[in-house]
Formats: C-alpha cells, sequence, structure tokens
C-alpha cells in the first residue's frame, strides 16, 4: 500500500549497553525507561533467560543509565505510567522444573524514576503475561495476555500452551484494589492498548499461544473501549497482521511500529477510522521497544532475521514525526 507522506529519515542514537529484546517500554519525567526483556536469541529450544534490567534513556543528552534492577527475571509485563510512577503488571518467568517455556506471573510493582525504588503491589486476579496497559481517567486498564493451561495427559517434559485471555482488568491506585470491565472482543496477546480522547483502543496482537509465531496466529483486528456504556466495539482493521508491536501517540494519532519483522510503521486516525503508512524502519523487527518524546518516535532494540537466524540487536533510532 502506497503513501504520499511516508517519512523515512532515521538518526542513530547511542546503542543500548547490551543487544536485547522484548524490553517493555514506558515514557516518564522526558525519559524512556526499558524494563526486563531476554537477552538471548530466538528459538525456546536453545533456551529463554528473563532479564532483570532497567535502563533511563536520557533523550536531552543521549545517555544510558542503569537503574535499580526489576524484583524478579521477567519479560513480556504490561507497562504503563502514571502521576509519575511506573506499573508493571503480570509477565512470564522461566519454570522452576520442567521444559524450558514461558510461565505466566499474576505480580505487580510500581516504580519510582526519582527514588529509584520498586514496591510491591497487590498481585493481578490471574496470572497472565504478554498483556497490555493503559491509563484511562486515572486508573489503569491491564488488557488480554495469555494464561497458562495444559494438554490432558501432559508429561513434564513437554511445553504446556497458552490461551488467550479476553479479560480487562482496572487498577485502582489510590485504592489498590481490582475490579473486572468488560472483556474484548477478541481474546489476544502481544497486542497493543493506547489511550486516546478518553477511549481506549486495542491493537493487533496474537490470539494463540505466545510463543507461536505462524502467520495464522497473528490479527490485524482493533476495538475501541468506551468507559460511557463499559463496550468494546470493531473498528477498522490495521492494515497488516501482526503482534510484538510498539506504539505511542503523537498529535491526535496512534503510531504503531514493527512487530513481526515488519518494516510498516502505521498511524491510527481515531477520528476518522482510518489507517495509513507514516513511514518505515530500516530493518524490520521484532520485539523492539522505545516510545515517543516531543514529537520523536525513539525505537530500540528487538531481533532481526539474520544469516544465522533471528538475533537480538542493540539499535537506537529516532524519527521525527510529521
Amino acid at each position: 500500500m502506497k503513501n504520499q507522506n511516508v517519512i523515512n529519515e532515521w538518526k542513530n542514537l547511542k546503542p543500548f549497553p547490551e543487544p536485547t529484546w522484548e524490553l517493555e517500554g514506558v515514557e516518564c519525567h522526558g525519559k524512556i525507561y526499558l524494563i526486563g526483556g531476554i537477552t538471548n536469541g530466538w528459538a525456546a529450544k536453545t533456551g529463554w533467560t528473563p532479564n532483570r534490567f532497567v535502563y533511563e534513556y536520557n533523550p536531552q543528552n543521549d545517555e544510558w543509565t542503569r537503574k535499580a534492577s526489576i524484583p524478579l527475571p521477567l519479560h513480556h509485563m504490561a507497562v504503563t505510567e502514571l502521576d509519575g510512577l511506573i506499573y508493571g503488571f503480570g509477565g512470564y518467568r522461566t519454570p522452576e522444573q520442567g521444559p524450558d517455556d514461558w510461565l505466566p506471573v499474576a505480580h505487580a510493582w510500581t516504580y519510582d524514576p526519582k527514588t529509584d525504588i520498586w514496591t510491591e503491589l497487590p498481585s493481578l486476579p490471574e496470572a497472565r503475561g504478554a498483556s497490555a496497559a493503559s491509563v484511562l481517567n486515572g486508573k489503569i486498564y491491564i488488557a488480554g495476555g495469555s494464561i497458562a493451561c495444559s494438554r490432558k495427559g501432559q508429561k513434564a517434559s513437554q511445553l504446556a500452551p497458552h490461551t488467550s485471555s479476553s479479560k480487562v482488568f482496572v487498577f485502582d491506585p489510590l485504592s489498590k484494589t481490582y475490579s473486572e470491565t468488560a472483556p474484548m472482543l477478541t481474546a489476544r496477546n502481544h497486542h497493543l492498548l493506547e489511550t486516546l480522547n478518553g477511549k481506549l483502543y486495542a491493537l493487533g496482537g496474537r490470539v494463540g499461544s505466545s510463543n507461536a509465531f505462524t502467520s495464522s496466529n497473528k490479527i490485524d483486528l482493533v476495538e475501541e473501549y468506551d468507559p460511557a456504556d463499559d463496550t468494546w466495539w470493531p473498528k477498522s482493521r490495521m492494515l497488516a497482521a501482526h503482534g510484538g508491536m510498539l506504539s505511542c501517540i503523537h498529535d491526535g494519532a496512534i503510531y504503531v511500529s514493527g512487530g513481526d519483522a515488519l518494516r510498516m510503521i502505521e498511524k491510527y486516525d481515531a477520528q476518522n477510522d482510518r489507517w495509513t503508512i507514516a513511514a518505515e524502519l530500516p530493518r524490520p523487527r521484532l520485539g523492539g521497544s522505545g516510545g515517543c518524546i516531543d514529537g520523536k518516535m525513539y525505537v530500540i532494540t528487538g531481533h532481526v532475521r539474520t544469516e544465522n537466524g533471528s538475533q537480538p540487536v542493540s539499535d537506537n533510532i529516532v524519527l521525527e514525526l510529521a
């Protein structure tokens, strides 16, 4: 699909300290924080090693600073920012025994960038990983993700599949309690959740097991949540089916970058329910991170296809959005 307004003037910045992917990115106090992640390359049979990384990137001086580690080594947490604090929910850890796999957890924490301290919160009502979180009306919505399930007669040496969830939990930071709102129309994981114009938007993702990368597992479905009537509504599909993306808000639009080895950066005009291509990445990637600050999109880390398989990268590139 062609677009006459595609922008492609990427600039290279100071790389992430080491090649990593599946970090969770969140903007706070004019900086970008990258949390968790996986260091080794793709292929479950070679082992997944989750990190306890927390790095702060300051775009003003193009510098990285290592911060206090997350309490547990996790990847695929749902993270968001509210009132200067970073919140993290769920994620995956490595099982203590049995095959290498992604085991969902229910842990929740808040991180204060000013004090560099993590504080434990009440756990999610249900363990899940690869969900997505966003703030709406002073509360945090944690939507979807995948939960653990097992096969009938499953042996200890077998990998367990995941089941996607459509549930949406709402965390009240004042009372530190959870409630449940209307579920999404489509159960999904590895999706995005953004807040725009007083509504939530669930974008793309996967509908099967979290670590299944077949094309039939990816979706292009978009849903809009209206808190006025507690209802999810289907909207125009994305331009491609993908998960493992990053997103940000700029000038009243949602920008979606990469995911599942795509170069395309999509722009969603919620007012007109319309998708266009805004830019292209220099190279396709999955599991990247980053964010938007002062009208610039930062795309950091991820993993890319190479002659030797899929490998994590330490890229830090920036694009000024139109």
